[in-house]
Formats: C-alpha cells, sequence, structure tokens
C-alpha cells in the first residue's frame, strides 16, 4: 500500500456519492476500502472501485462511495447474470477458500500465540499475515456492495411490471417484494441468539464458557475491540428470563424464520411466473446477502485480532493504542521499525482527518483540507423548508411517534419505546433500539439493508433510501411514517 503525498481533488468534484455511517477508524475501515481498490483475476472487470472516501471524527465514520462505481459494477453483474444464472454460487465457490484460512487463522492459530515473546520482526511479519489474509478475504466486498446498491431500484421496478396484473394496491406489493427478497439464511447474530436460546432453555448442554469462546467478539464494531465476558452473556440470558417473553416459542420463531422464508419464496416462484433475468437477479441479491453477512463477521475477527496486536505494539513503542487506530494497516511495519508515521501524526489524524483510497494508493488529509474536501463531497444545502419527504417501503405500515436520530452505536440508549428511529443506516450493534422503535427511517439502505431485514422480521413500518432524513429531522420532530406510500411527514 502506497501512500501518496499529494491529491488532484477535482478528481473527487461532479460525483454523486452514497453516503454510509459507522463507528469506526481508518484502521479497520481502510482493510475493506484497499481490497475494494484492488483489481485481481476473480473480479470481473468494472466491478472493483475506483476510488473511496472517507471522513473520521470522534470514532465515527462518514464513507462514501461514487455512484459511477456502484452503476458500473452493477451493470457487469446484470450482464454476467444474462450469460450464467449461477454467477453468483461461482463467485461464491472462488473465495471460500480465502475465507476458510481466514476463520482458520482466527480460531486456531492466532489465540495459541505469545504476542510478548515475539521479536519485533516476528511482530511485523504476523501483522503483514494477518493483513494479506484479510485484504484476500475482503477482496469480493466490491462486488457485494455495487450490485446490491446498484440493482435495488431495479429489481423493485421490474417486479413491479411484471406482476401489474395480480396487485392492486401498494400494501400487496409490498408484501410480495418482502417475500421475493427475504434472507433464507440464519444470519451469524442469529445464531449466535439460537446457542445461547438453546442453553438457556436446556436445548443445548454447552457451557455458557464454551459458548463466550465462540462468540465474545460479536459486539465489536470498526472502532472497537468488546471483549464480552461471560458475567455479560449472564446478564443477556437474565435479560431474556425477565422479558416475558416464551423462550422455547422465541427459539422456534428465530430458528424457523429462514425456513418459513424460504418456503414462502419457493411458492411464490410458483404462483408468479418472472422472467428469467428477474429471477436470477433476486438469487444472486439473496446469496449476496449471506456472502454481506459472513464479511460482516470477518470484519468483527480482523478488529479483535487487530486490536490484541496493536495493544502489543503500544506497549512497546510508546504509542497510545488509541491513537494507532488512525494508522493505515499497510503502515505498521513501518511503525514498529522506525517510529512513522508519528506520535503526533497519528494524534492530529485522530482529532479529524480524511483519507481518499485509489489504486494508484491512499492519500490522508487532516487540519483545514477535511474541510475543503467535505465541502467538495457534500456541498451546502438548506432543508429547513421540507416539511415530507419519500423513500422506499421496507415494511410496511403506518406510525407516529417522536425522532430519535442515532448516529452512532453510543446513542441507542436514548430511543424509548414508540420512537422514531432515524439514522443515515442501521448497524447489528443498534437492533436493541430497533425493537424498541415503532418506525425506522433511513437516509440509505435497499432492499437487503439491515434495516430492512430487520424492520420486516420486527413487523414495523420502514422508509429506506430518503438521503435527507437525518438533515431533515431533529430529535424531538413529532411525524408520521407512512411506509405503505413510502413517506415521512413532519407533524410537528
Amino acid at each position: 500500500m502506497y501512500i501518496k503525498k499529494s491529491f488532484d481533488l477535482k478528481k473527487l468534484e461532479n460525483k454523486e456519492w452514497y453516503h454510509q455511517r459507522f463507528d469506526g477508524c481508518p484502521m479497520f475501515l481502510w482493510f475493506i476500502a484497499d481490497a475494494e481498490v484492488r483489481k485481481e483475476k476473480r473480479k470481473p472487470s468494472g466491478t472493483e472501485a475506483d476510488v473511496r472516501v472517507c471522513f473520521f471524527d470522534s470514532g465515527k465514520a462518514d464513507w462514501y462511495l461514487d455512484m459511477k462505481d456502484v452503476n458500473r459494477g452493477a451493470k457487469v453483474m446484470i450482464q454476467k447474470a444474462k450469460h450464467n444464472p449461477k454467477i453468483s454460487k461461482k463467485m461464491l465457490a472462488d473465495w471460500r477458500q480465502d475465507e476458510e484460512k481466514f476463520e482458520d487463522f482466527f480460531y486456531k492459530i492466532f489465540s495459541k500465540l505469545n504476542l510478548q515473546k515475539m521479536a519485533d520482526d516476528k511482530l511485523a511479519a504476523l501483522w503483514n499475515k494477518f493483513w494479506n489474509l484479510c485484504l484476500k478475504r475482503q477482496t469480493s466486498s466490491s462486488i457485494i456492495d455495487h450490485f446490491a446498491l446498484g440493482t435495488d431500484v431495479l429489481i423493485r421496478d421490474m417486479l413491479r411490471k411484471e406482476l401489474k396484473d395480480k396487485v392492486t394496491r401498494e400494501t400487496d406489493f409490498t408484501k410480495l417484494f418482502s417475500i421475493a427478497t427475504a434472507p433464507v439464511r440464519q444470519s451469524f447474530i442469529n445464531k449466535a441468539e439460537i446457542d445461547l436460546l438453546k442453553i438457556i432453555t436446556g436445548k443445548s448442554k454447552e457451557k455458557l464458557s464454551d459458548y463466550q469462546k465462540r462468540y465474545y467478539w460479536i459486539k465489536n464494531n470498526y472502532f472497537l475491540a468488546q471483549e464480552i465476558s461471560i458475567d455479560d452473556f449472564e446478564k443477556e440470558i437474565d435479560a431474556w428470563h425477565k422479558s416475558g417473553k416464551n423462550l422455547q416459542e422465541e427459539l422456534t420463531r428465530i430458528e424457523n424464520t429462514p425456513k418459513i422464508s424460504k418456503s414462502d419464496k419457493d411458492k411464490f416462484f410458483k404462483t408468479n411466473k418472472v422472467s428469467p433475468l428477474l429471477k436470477t437477479l433476486l438469487i444472486i441479491s439473496e446469496d449476496f446477502t449471506w456472502w454481506q453477512d459472513e464479511r460482516k463477521k470477518s470484519t468483527l475477527f480482523t478488529i479483535d485480532i487487530g486490536m490484541k496486536i496493536l495493544k502489543e505494539i503500544s506497549c512497546r513503542k510508546g504509542y497510545i493504542v488509541d491513537d494507532l487506530r488512525y494508522a493505515l494497516a499497510g503502515e505498521i511495519s513501518f511503525l514498529i521499525e522506525d517510529g512513522k508515521p508519528t506520535k503526533l501524526e497519528l494524534q492530529k489524524r485522530a482529532k479529524e482527518c480524511v483519507v481518499v483510497a485509489t489504486r494508484e494508493g491512499n492519500y490522508i488529509a487532516t487540519g483545514e483540507k477535511v474541510s475543503r474536501i467535505k465541502k467538495i463531497i457534500c456541498g451546502e444545502k438548506d432543508f429547513s423548508a421540507i416539511r415530507d419527504f419519500r423513500g422506499l417501503t421496507a415494511s410496511v405500515g403506518i406510525a407516529r411517534g417522536r425522532v430519535k436520530i442515532v448516529r452512532s452505536s453510543t446513542e441507542i440508549d436514548k430511543v424509548e419505546k414508540g420512537d422514531i428511529l432515524v439514522a443515515v443506516m442501521t448497524r447489528p450493534d443498534y437492533v436493541v433500539a430497533m425493537k424498541k422503535a415503532a418506525a425506522i427511517v433511513t437516509n440509505e439502505g435497499g432492499i437487503t439493508s439491515h434495516a430492512a431485514i430487520i424492520s420486516r422480521e420486527l413487523g414495523i413500518p420502514c422508509v429506506i433510501g430518503t438521503k435527507i432524513a437525518t438533515e431533515v429531522l431533529h430529535d424531538g420532530d413529532f411525524v408520521e411514517v407512512n411506509a405503505n406510500h413510502g413517506i415521512v411527514k413532519i407533524l410537528e
């Protein structure tokens, strides 16, 4: 990885950007950025990214994708789908070996290493091995993201057109749309919940200590490695007991959800004749939803391993471990060998920075240059006169409530029962708040987004892809979310 000393900012002008928001830092998001701009033989030409831009500030990350990249990648995949209906199955097989190597490194190799006894050169070599395993595991990321973000509207419009004779109401279409796009495999979050419920209900004889060894990493995010203790899991068990729910029924419901979704989808295809291309795109979307979930899991592994190595480096080299989060993965070997980037440089980045990834290398800016680049990316807009706006329906229904804008997992506790949760996008660590919400509204997201999937599971209204929700709305606004028609209206 090459760090560019300068970058022509004009290359960022006159672009349409897709915005995502995370709890994140350069170290752990830039594993993905480096992988996404990388060309390699398994990637169909054109599915890789040309550029990624991300602003970092106080543990928050605003990530921007160039829609030119997204649309080009989606177009390539659509053409591939026309000629090979099993293209997604082939891609899953092409990457499987690298995915298994990375999981073996996490579970079987790294846990047995004694970092404190390693010489500096051995520690640097370990980091480089870890980094290369991550890159190979993540190189599929741009394919997944570009297809998901670039075909959502196409799939919806194709489905609407092909079912026009069978659908008379918008709510009917949304239900069919939900069936056609529902995941049919368990997410790793649900697998963990199932395994815990089996312990609670006596369906499994696994010890909680063994469960903790398998899932201690599950609440990591792109900024923090949070090792969940046995005591933490015992508190989760206590919360389940106090929930008032029939835990056996809850276990059965979670276990059966993918099976029911698959059964409903099979019935859908039998009773609704859709074009071969649309069916293929829906199958690719289904496969990529699962692949994306596997990518999320591997990212949580990455953060666990990365932070453990960074802590060892901080002890040896006198860096503050929080500052090391603002180095890029490719800088770590240099940092171990000759102390660059310096502590002062990392502290500047930690205050505020922007990173631009291209195939020619990465550019990092701090200080006033951050504002200049932000103005190019975001522009200056006035949303004060807007009283209602539209998005895509992810889950039907109508709800009214007070807005709570969530910009980070650190803010989920402010959401109370009956509130309207508003976010740029939702993440797995938002689920606690999502379960309390009367409805969900997001700036971004598509038919396979986290918000879409969870809102359908919860049976609450959800409007996604509004682009402007977090800019127009404020905490305390009283709004109506009419997800039947994809409209959000400010009432007071």
